[in-house]
């Protein structure tokens, strides 16, 4: 007998040691350099292959070609991959140099080449407030994991409020029941994906710096609240600060009480939760995976980190509750506010909802959001502008439970989307999660204009993202005398949409475009007055139009407002202009007339 319970354990511990084997990578020998990453392409063309890859505990790219999804490792991951039946094959070795920071020493307040610290971007939080007291204001709306448990090197968690805050207003108050809409952006919900952090940063200047000089940033800021948190995971990005010659892939935050994982991280192993798998809606029902080492690690209980009950709390207190509590319930037409979350990378457009296999085919109508036609066209109209490929994750990228974008959309109702910034793996240099710094130009060159757009249908995305975009707005002068005759003149399309993707909206042809002088639209003093199709007549999806404007008699800047609307009586986002008006001889003569 005991032989035999010798045999049984020997047995049970060898079982043991091969599972461990199986859902670990191998480390390297001491005084070893760790196995190259690789880039391994995965057949997955099955809902079953789908769901055992993507709960496997692999780090599943957020990235898809075909039946074929991506995963991050080395020699030993491909092996256990074609262990548990997978076809896979090698996409691509990944170069040191991909993951060295440029040569050049890091500036103060940088790492890996000119990123910037959590320090960093705190510090310009509070220059931005601190500078502009008219324009912005801090807020601390949380503390990180370590701080709530007394560990050190924990945060604050911190957004910006952006907008023309008017003396003893309720701008900027955390209460839902104010009157300008609210567009949030946040980044770094998972920490490693730098780029996003970056593009936060250059929204906000890009906000401060063009009030007063740029006619659409300055009537977003009058009517609008932008809100920002550059950094949704700021134990999980100390981490990846770390190690500046090779950033720590840290995609989770600093939970280290679940699991026995590597620290520091090993390869794409890691402690922690992953907060875009942590929210309380339509949490753990696809995409994650038990094993708290393993990326996709959703917790042990919906919202059960610090980091995402603050985020949930925060949301609650900016945005209503304009949604029933069923599935299939959809908010109001009349529903206001927009969040968008940057992810990073393979270029997509996001839409609810999130957690549905469909994959290889559009969702059909019991996956898809209540909402769905105003989403889908925001989401196509913004990729109208950056080029991505957009769809629901299931569609273009994998099923996805638990996120902060359904979360959104699903409680409160507000249009929700993710953003996956940056270019597909293989030769181009700007892809992977710490592309070289300078690819940050390219990538807001392309996102900024998403990011307008956003901003101008938040009042009532569902509804103003159906109608047309109005398209290259100009006068053929800036500045006028009073009385003088003007020319505005624009493109407007109600097929701005971008070309790739699943179910892409049907145009409708323009019907009218009209502009108001001084008065918004919806002023119950405006008077629109209708634009002239360049053709004669409005009959088309694309029109160019034109009108003649007799200049104020005020002497100073006017506004000048725009928007188009089509056969289904959709009317799109406004548009704005300046026209600077003088007294005396008129420097600028208006093209074709004398």
């Amino acid at each position: 007998m005991k032989l035999k319970s010798t045999f049984v354990y020997l047995v049970v511990l060898t079982c043991l040691l091969i599972i461990r084997l199986v859902a670990a990578p191998l480390a390297a020998e001491p005084g070893q350099a760790e196995p190259p990453l690789m880039i391994l392409r995965i057949k997955a063309s099955t809902a079953d292959e789908r769901r055992r890859l993507n709960e496997g505990g692999w780090d599943v790219l957020e990235a898809r070609k075909g039946e074929w999804l991506f995963v991050m490792g080395n020699d030993s991951v491909a092996a256990q991959l074609r262990q548990q039946g997978f076809e896979v094959a090698i996409e691509e070795v990944l170069p040191t140099q991909r993951f060295s920071r440029a040569t050049e020493a890091d500036a103060p307040g940088t790492f890996f080449g000119g990123y910037r610290t959590i320090a960093e971007h705190y510090a310009h939080l509070d220059a931005v407030a601190t500078n502009h007291p008219d324009l912005a204001k801090v807020i601390d709306y949380g503390d990180s994991w370590r701080k709530t448990n007394g560990k050190a090197n924990g945060y604050d968690l911190k957004a910006i409020c952006i907008t023309k805050i008017r003396p003893g207003s309720s701008d900027c108050a955390l209460d839902p029941n104010v009157d300008k809409p609210r567009f949030l952006l946040m980044a770094a919900i998972h920490a490693r994906e730098l780029s996003t952090s970056e593009l936060a940063w250059r929204w906000i200047d890009y906000l401060i710096e063009n009030n007063n000089k740029d006619a659409d940033v300055s009537m977003l800021l009058e009517r609008n609240e932008f809100w920002v948190i550059p950094i949704v995971n700021p134990d999980g990005r100390q981490i990846v600060e770390q190690n500046n010659v090779s950033p720590y892939l840290q995609r989770k935050n600093a939970n280290n009480t679940q699991g026995n994982c590597p620290t520091p991280p090993d390869m794409t192993y890691h402690h922690g939760i992953d907060l875009n798998r942590n929210a309380s809606f339509q949490w753990n029902l696809a995409g994650t995976d038990p094993n708290p080492c393993y990326a996709t690690y959703a917790g042990k209980s919906a919202a059960s980190e610090p980091e995402q009950i603050a985020l949930e709390a925060l949301l609650r207190t900016l945005f209503r509750d304009q949604r029933g509590p069923q599935m299939t319930d959809a908010a109001p037409a009349t529903t206001s506010g927009v969040l968008l979350t940057l992810h990073s990378y393979i270029d997509l457009v996001l839409l609810p909802w999130g957690g549905f296999e469909c994959f290889n085919d559009a969702c059909p109508a019991n996956k898809q959001a209540p909402n769905e036609v105003g989403l889908r066209s925001m989401a196509f109209r913004m990729s109208y502008y950056n080029k991505y490929t957009t769809g629901q994750p299931s569609e273009v990228l994998y099923a996805a439970s638990g996120t902060s974008d359904d979360w959104a959309y699903g409680t409160l109702g507000i249009a929700a989307f993710t953003f996956e910034v940056g270019p597909f793996f293989g030769t181009n240099p700007c892809s992977g999660f710490t592309p070289p710094f300078s690819c940050q130009d390219r990538f807001w060159e392309l996102n900024k204009p998403a990011f307008i757009y956003a901003a101008k249908v938040a009042q009532q995305p569902f509804t103003l993202a159906l109608g047309p975009t109005v398209i290259s707005p100009s006068l053929n002068v800036a500045t006028a005398i009073t009385s003088a005759p003007v020319i505005l003149s624009a493109k407007v399309s109600d097929d701005a949409y971008g070309d790739d993707g699943y179910g892409r909206p049907n145009a409708q042809a323009i019907t009218r475009v009209e502009y108001s002088l001084d008065l918004p639209f919806d002023h119950p003093n405006a008077t629109p007055r209708n634009m002239t199709a360049s053709d004669g007549v409005f009959d088309s999806i694309q029109e160019n139009v034109t009108a003649q404007i007799v200049a104020p008699p005020t002497v100073g800047r006017h506004a000048i407002y725009m928007r188009g609307c089509d056969s289904s009586n959709a009317c799109g986002p406004v548009s704005a202009l300046w026209l600077n008006v003088v007294n005396g001889k008129q420097v600028y003569l208006p093209i074709g007339l004398k």
